[in-house]
């Protein structure tokens, strides 16, 4: 994972979490460190010990005289009393080691009530900036807990720092608390080093069994948490209350989701994956499909389930090799594509469905090799079926999956027009199709059902121009219309209008270079809108005027898409690194590289459908 440079210093800690609360952090980080002062504990100590030989001196014992001296006390006596009166012999004199001061940082932590929430978060990024500060003296850390018995832990990993946090007392700190820890701990080696007490309601000190008292309490107005550190002098500062998902994330420990999810066991290795075509997801929410680069088919990946062990299931399906897809769409856990085939338009992985030759261009515009997909729908109810596609001119056409023993009055085997002038259409519900229609300056949603039957237009605008169009799900799309937002763009700054169901309208303007993804409806009725941010790796949500990040990547996201029916965000970052993140449990599902080179003894294994 990339860094900022203003998070460099901590990056053998910062690997732990995923980077979106890493924000929270570095503020934290930013407002502390300045506070913590130099390192105390750093002067050198004990009786000086000899090691080895290191110089020649004029001075010394006769025992430590040169050989040769002697040597010349045999042979020229008198020179040798000569030498001896002016202080001209020489003496070895010994290298003295000087014992170092026991260099150990002590930091105990009230884990009471007086504690819970922020206070939690501010040991969390304390106890990582103390591990900063060890490492730099080449110092020791240690942290124990004031209401537990003596004993104190290493820091040398997440699942240390999530000990931290899950320790829990009912206890408010107590001067007997201290007076054990006290005792303990003038029967220990690291008298010089630093002791640091965090808490709130700290028991009396004195200088020499405690260097650093920190008090954390929440402010007056409930806004802020006041940090005040005691050591010589008092210095404190006021923490702003952190982003409340974040924070509640990491008092529970949920970090080190990233690491967990690239040791994830894989089945199969994931081979390399097209950056030119997005993911398609399974509106089930159950698969996620990628467009493979070596090999003409597709990867499709099985999500997994909360906590799963067993190996993520990877699988590979191809299509003949002149073939190029226009649409790819998945009819519950099973993939399928329109391709185009020479003059004819295929329907890959759709039973029932009959090649049918390909549209006149004033019919169905359909370019082939573009860097884009036509968006497509499959709509089934068992008994009749449906397969949808929108060209880039707006034209809306339909092809009929073929019954024998229910004929339908649409003929098989023939491209039907349905609407032209569209803007955008979406699946809404398991059998019903949304599409916005933009006609004479004003904006007509349409819904259809597997039987083509079709509402009468619902005007949810007036404009000159559409540029997009997103519409939320909802069981509730198979009586009556029930929302969707429209953009106009300006000056590169996307405007969006809110359509409720009641067709109540609001306009969100986004700021510049942020665009709109999809849309969500939650139980409250209240509109989210899946946002990416102007860098391209920035996935944000927008809910009642207030925005927050769901997650970062640390490479520019190539391609991102996002289904409605499942509430699930598929991106593909330039490294070939897919992201899955479920909006509706604030949770990513699933991160893993998407590029293995595909040998020729693999390719030969598979055969082409």
């Amino acid at each position: 994972m990339q860094l900022p440079q203003s998070l460099q210093p901590w990056r053998d800690w910062l690997h732990w979490f995923p980077p979106e609360q890493l924000p929270l952090l570095a503020d934290l980080f930013a407002r502390l460190n300045p506070l913590l002062g130099p390192l105390r504990g750093m002067q050198q100590g004990g009786v000086p010990e000899p090691d080895g030989l290191g110089d020649l001196q004029r001075r010394g014992p006769y025992e430590r005289l040169l050989t040769s001296e002697w040597l010349l006390a045999d042979e020229l006596p008198d020179e040798f009393l000569r030498r001896a009166a002016v202080g001209e012999h020489l003496f070895l004199a010994p290298q003295y080691r000087t014992h170092q001061a026991n260099r150990m940082i002590v930091v105990l932590f009230d884990a009471g009530p007086l504690q819970l929430g922020g206070p939690r978060l501010v040991h969390l990024a304390l106890l990582i900036l103390l591990a900063r500060r060890a490492s730099e003296a080449g110092a020791e850390l240690r942290w124990g807990i004031l209401q537990n018995a003596p004993q104190l832990h290493e820091f040398k990993s997440a699942a240390h720092l999530k000990q931290l946090l899950a320790a829990r007392s009912y206890q408010i700190v107590s001067d007997e608390h201290w007076h054990t820890w006290r005792i303990w701990l003038a029967g220990q080696e690291h008298d010089n080093g630093e002791r640091w007490l965090v808490g709130q309601r700290l028991p009396a000190t004195d200088a020499r069994s405690c260097t650093h008292r920190v008090q954390i309490q929440g402010s007056l107005d409930g806004r802020s948490l006041m940090f005040a550190l005691q050591n010589g002098s008092t210095r404190q500062v006021a923490l702003p209350n952190p982003d409340q998902r974040f924070a509640l994330q990491l008092i529970k420990g949920e970090f080190d989701v990233a690491r967990q999810l690239a040791r994830t066991p894989v089945k199969t290795l994931i081979p390399r994956v097209a950056l030119t075509l997005p993911p398609v997801i399974a509106s089930n929410g159950s698969h996620v499909a990628l467009k493979l680069l070596d090999e003409p088919g597709l990867v499709l990946v099985k999500l997994p389930a909360p906590r799963q062990k067993k190996p993520l299931d990877v699988r590979r399906t191809l299509w003949t090799n002149c073939a190029t897809p226009l649409a790819i769409m998945f009819r519950g856990r099973t993939p399928s594509a329109i391709l185009s085939i020479n003059e004819q338009l295929v329907f890959w992985n759709m039973t029932g469905l009959k090649p049918v030759a390909r549209p006149e261009r004033d019919q169905l515009q359909l370019p082939v090799g573009t860097a884009t997909l036509l968006p497509a729908v499959w709509l089934h109810n068992g008994t009749y079926g449906r397969v949808f596609l929108l060209d880039s001119q707006g034209h809306l056409a339909f092809w009929v999956v073929e019954n024998q023993k229910l004929p339908t009055p649409h003929q098989p085997g023939v491209t039907h027009p349905m609407a032209d002038k569209v803007v955008g259409m979406a699946q809404v519900d398991l059998s019903m199709l949304a599409y916005l229609r933009h006609d004479a300056g004003r904006l007509y949603v349409h819904r259809i059902n597997p039987w083509i039957s079709q509402s009468p237009g619902h005007v949810v605008g007036t404009t000159d121009k559409v540029d997009q169009v997103l519409f939320p799900a909802s069981p509730r799309w198979n009586k009556a219309f029930y929302g969707c937002a429209w953009m106009r763009l300006v000056d590169g700054q996307q405007k969006w209008q809110m359509v409720a169901s009641d067709l109540q309208t609001r306009q969100v303007d986004l700021a510049p270079g942020w665009k709109g993804l999809g849309l969500l409806i939650g139980e409250d009725e209240e509109f989210s809108m899946v946002l990416l941010g102007p860098n391209q790796q920035t996935v944000a949500l927008y809910c009642r005027g207030e925005q927050d990040v769901l997650f970062t990547t640390s490479e520019t996201i190539a391609r991102i898409s996002f289904c409605p029916m499942s509430g699930l965000i598929a991106a593909l970052t330039n490294a070939r690194e897919l992201v899955v993140y479920s909006v509706r449990d604030e949770l990513r599902i699933l991160q893993v590289m998407c590029n293995q080179a595909q040998t020729q003894s693999e390719s030969d294994a598979h055969v082409r459908t």
